[in-house]
């Protein structure tokens, strides 16, 4: 499984690269600068925002315990 983030001081310190890799996680970072190099993923977490706080929601109600939820 890949994180990836942006290039701030918090995920390129020592100590969360090593947590990383001891989670058997691969680290990637975007470019510095580029607006867009992160637009996917703000894109999917917008979106799971939204449907995450909307009336009505699921997850208002409590835990999502069933793959069936989610779907």
């Amino acid at each position: 499984m890949i994180h990836h983030s942006d290039a701030g001081s918090q995920y390129t310190s020592i100590r969360f690269t090593e947590t990383v890799a001891l989670e058997g996680l691969v680290a990637s970072i975007g470019s510095v600068g580029d607006a867009y190099d992160n637009a996917a993923a703000k894109t999917v977490m917008g979106l799971f925002k939204n449907e995450a706080i909307r009336t009505g929601s699921l997850f208002r109600v409590g835990p999502i315990k069933t793959l069936a939820y989610v779907e």
